[in-house]
């Protein structure tokens, strides 16, 4: 709020306090008390803070008594009237105090799921580990005296390790989304994207994939975090355009809006926008593994680093006509 503003909004309270208090001094009663009450909510809600409100109660009272001044007791009388208009200011009060504490403690229960969640993560590798290595060395040492049957199991039993150990992978590194310091940088959003592109592209040189990539786009936040949803967003794009003999994937952002909206699009499998609301959860999938292979943990790798930049992120999508995901971030412009 600007100076002018909270000048206007002080001068305004202040001529409604004069008149009420002068009509509860004439006898307006309970009725004036509880108009009182609603411009000390006022007062909160334009930052006017109890001293600036105790001056403006002297203010009008030193008016009231000049112009009646054989009645000193009006000074006792106005302190009621002003402690009711302070009734705002302690009830706004408790309240920020209570959401404050409310506010650590979800912060303090958060910080410690997150601790427990790596720890027991990180401890889960070492075991699957020795499921994963021991199948395979009975794989390789033992296969003669196995039949078909018994070396199926064995290869089952491998997939499914190496599987969770992924799982365990990408859950440690959702958690480090939440538990690392943010750098703030200048981040050439254009230039992430066209690296990510690359990269996914010389993985896999024999697909024929159209990129789109809108330049100029900038954008402030963690530099290594907005590459991670980049890689996640433009690596659901690749994967679920796999099947698409002439795939499009295209990056870029409607500069017009505020905050600016990037997005990413593509023409792969899409998805029903009934359950668009799972769609950000932690292992929750839309497609079966025989799909499309993945853990059901990058989009909500995405939400948790859009969080963190106070933005926000949400999805289109129509079965085998594509997706769309669109998302903002704080302090967002076209360019440098």
């Amino acid at each position: 709020m600007s100076a002018v503003t909270e000048s206007g909004a002080r001068d305004i309270v202040a001529q409604r306090y004069s008149s009420v208090l002068g009509d509860y001094l004439s006898g307006a009663g309970e009725a004036a008390l509880a108009q009182a009450y609603e411009l000390g909510r006022e007062a909160t809600r334009h930052g006017i803070g109890v001293v600036e409100m105790a001056m403006v109660h002297h203010e009008a009272l030193v008016q009231l008594l000049s112009a009646t001044p054989e009645r000193p007791a009006l000074v006792v009388e106005a302190a009621r009237f002003f402690a009711e208009s302070l009734a705002a200011f302690e009830v706004s009060l408790r309240a920020d105090v209570a959401l404050r504490h409310a506010k650590v403690a979800a912060e303090n229960a958060n910080r410690e799921l997150e601790s427990f969640s790596y720890s027991v993560a990180h401890d889960l590798r070492a075991p699957l580990r020795s499921i994963d290595g021991f199948s395979h060395a009975l794989l390789e040492d033992c296969a003669e005296q196995l039949d078909d049957q018994g070396r199926e199991y064995l290869k089952y039993i491998r997939e499914s390790a190496q599987r969770m150990a992924q799982l365990i992978d990408d859950l440690l590194a959702l958690s480090r989304v939440t538990r690392t310091e943010m750098h703030r940088v200048r981040v050439d959003m254009s230039m992430l994207a066209r690296t990510v592109a690359e990269e996914l592209q010389a993985a896999d040189k024999h697909r024929a994939v159209t990129w789109t990539i809108q330049d100029g786009l900038w954008a402030t936040g963690d530099a290594r975090l907005l590459r991670a949803a980049l890689e996640n967003l433009l690596g659901n794009a690749w994967k679920f355009t796999g099947k698409h003999p002439e795939a499009r994937i295209e990056f870029g952002a409607l500069v017009d809006k505020h905050p600016i909206v990037y997005f990413v699009r593509d023409n792969g499998a899409g998805f029903d926008m009934t359950y668009k609301d799972k769609l950000f959860g932690v292992f929750q999938r839309l497609h079966s593994t025989d799909e499309f292979e993945g853990t059901g943990i990058g989009l909500a790798t995405v939400q948790r680093i859009v969080r963190r930049h106070s933005g926000r992120v949400r999805a289109e999508g129509e079965t085998v006509r594509g997706a769309s995901f669109y998302f903002t971030l704080e302090e967002e412009t076209a360019a440098p």
